[in-house]
């Protein structure tokens, strides 16, 4: 894997921590660290970066408010309370879009790069914004396991199937889903989820055709092309 920059502290940070877990790093050709956000680019050239900031199209979504955008409504719109663990932090645009709705985030990815992308773009934000979401590096399952907080909701959103007749999706998807697989163990962590008793509610992203990863939500909330299952807690959805 080639460095560009690589005197500067932010590559050096980031080697120590590739090298302490142990990262995977087959699929990356090199990542480059001339500007203060981290490029990322695969064997096929392709690139992936996190930018809170400059992103707009994937990070400055809020339209509505917490009691009417859908996601919202399937965390109980607020009622259900505002501390929310994100089990799937991904590229962090459901994390940050619930913070900017006023859900006290806390959020999980378990591959090293995401992860350092992730706190390289929350570095970015002002404090204002910070306070709104933290990150945490690891394994759902073992959070769950570890943490002696208590949150109100459990967000979950495993990696969809990927479609075998549609056009390739755009190329930051790709490189993601190079780097973090197709969480195999998705209904292993739904299942830790429930017995963690951590939340009083648990919400799981799908595809609107998808099967639920875990028989009988007692709801679900849809949208045009994902729904949202619902497992345990108060169903006031914010109606």
């Amino acid at each position: 894997m080639e460095i560009i920059n690589s005197e500067s502290v932010m590559a050096d940070e980031w080697l120590r921590f590739l090298k302490n877990s142990n990262a995977q790093t087959e699929t990356i050709r090199k990542i480059d660290f001339t500007s203060e956000i981290p490029i990322i680019y695969d064997l096929d050239g392709r690139k992936l970066s996190i930018d809170f900031i400059r992103d707009k199209g994937n990070y400055q979504k809020k339209k509505g408010s917490i009691k009417t955008e859908l996601l919202s409504k399937a965390m109980g719109a607020g009622r259900v309370g505002r501390r929310v663990l994100d089990l799937s932090a991904g590229l962090g645009i459901d994390a940050i879009f619930l913070s900017q709705l006023g859900y006290q985030v806390t959020a999980v990815e378990r591959n090293p790069i995401v992860f350092l992308a992730l706190k390289t773009a929350w570095n970015q934000l002002f404090p204002a914004e910070q306070s709104g979401i933290e990150f945490h590096f690891g394994s759902a399952q073992d959070f769950l396991k570890k943490t002696t907080e208590q949150y109100d909701v459990i967000y979950f959103d495993p990696m969809f199937p990927e479609k075998k007749k549609s056009a390739l999706p755009r190329q930051e998807m790709i490189i993601f889903r190079e780097l973090v697989g197709c969480d195999t163990d998705s209904a292993a962590v739904i299942e830790a989820a429930i017995e963690s008793k951590l939340a009083q509610r648990i919400v799981v992203k799908r595809p609107l055709k998808a099967e639920p990863l875990r028989p009988k939500p007692i709801t679900a909330m849809t949208g045009k092309l994902i729904r949202f299952d619902i497992y345990g807690g108060r169903l006031d959805t914010g109606n």
